[in-house]
């Protein structure tokens, strides 16, 4: 019950913050910010022992890496709903799994990717095998698995575009620790009146992350969602969460804030302003 007061915390992303430098180098100037939370979705550049030591080395812990999505100089986004990867596909959870490993990262968001020719009419078939699988290697290792829907703007085409789509596909892959990305920039887009008492599937989602539409840019820039509002209600529920649930044995409760936002202004002074924390 103590753990009610604890705010939420906010989590630098290095895959689009601090891009005037290198990978490596955005670890420092994350922490020379105040955070102490990062999330790195495109880690694969670099040796996943290098990323360890620069986390490391400026008291930083990485809450979040996407699974390795494939080709994405060349397009894809993800290669879970892919027939045509299916044997990448298995390759590419052991990578993702070595690299959260050495993390020391226990969430891994897997994409679906962008199904195109002969991997179209398959594709919803392939993706929850493809799922049950990662979600089970995952299991195993003691990581969170999650998904998230992307809206048609970001990436036209993307197999996994809205919550109804992941709530079935959660259920059919039945693992406990499978889990929704809760993105707001896509959420926004997808369902534009969405509100948080829209929300019904609180208990399914594992990670948030936040931009604001359409721009991409920090939360209290001008755009259409009122980040106040859903940073008020982020609070009070992530706080019901925890009494209702035993944060020891329940994964997907520990949310934090991804700041997943192109920045426009570069100031924080929105963590402040919105009550959050580093």
């Amino acid at each position: 019950a103590l753990s009610i007061s604890v705010n939420m915390r906010v989590a630098a992303n290095l895959t689009m913050m601090y891009t005037d430098v290198p990978l490596l180098s955005r670890y420092a100037r994350a922490a020379a910010d105040g955070f102490k939370l990062v999330e790195v979705p495109l880690p694969y550049s670099e040796k996943a022992e290098d990323l360890k030591t620069a986390a490391d080395s400026n008291g930083l812990q990485h809450i979040l890496i996407n699974a390795v999505p494939g080709n994405w100089e060349g397009g894809q986004r993800g290669i879970a709903a892919l027939a045509s990867e299916q044997k990448q596909f298995k390759e590419s959870i052991s990578t993702s799994i070595r690299y959260a490993k050495t993390l020391e990262c226990s969430k891994v968001h897997v994409m679906a990717g962008v199904p195109i020719g002969a991997d179209h009419s398959s594709a919803a078939e392939v993706f929850i095998e493809n799922m049950k699988y990662a979600a089970a290697k995952f299991h195993e290792n003691g990581m969170e698995c999650l998904i998230e829907p992307i809206c048609p703007a970001a990436v036209p085409g993307y197999h996994l575009n809205s919550y109804e789509q992941a709530r079935e596909i959660l259920s059919m892959i039945g693992i406990p620790n499978t889990f929704i990305l809760f993105d707001l920039f896509h959420a926004a887009q997808l369902h534009p009146h969405l509100i948080p008492s829209d929300v019904k599937w609180i208990d399914l989602i594992g990670h948030i992350q936040i931009a604001q539409v359409p721009a991409r840019g920090e939360p209290d820039t001008e755009g259409s969602v009122n980040y106040g509002t859903w940073f008020e209600w982020m609070k009070v529920r992530y706080r019901i969460l925890i009494l209702m649930t035993d944060l020891a044995q329940g994964l997907g409760k520990e949310w934090a804030i991804g700041c997943e936002y192109k920045p426009v202004t570069r100031s924080l002074e929105w963590v402040k302003k919105y009550g959050l924390e580093f």
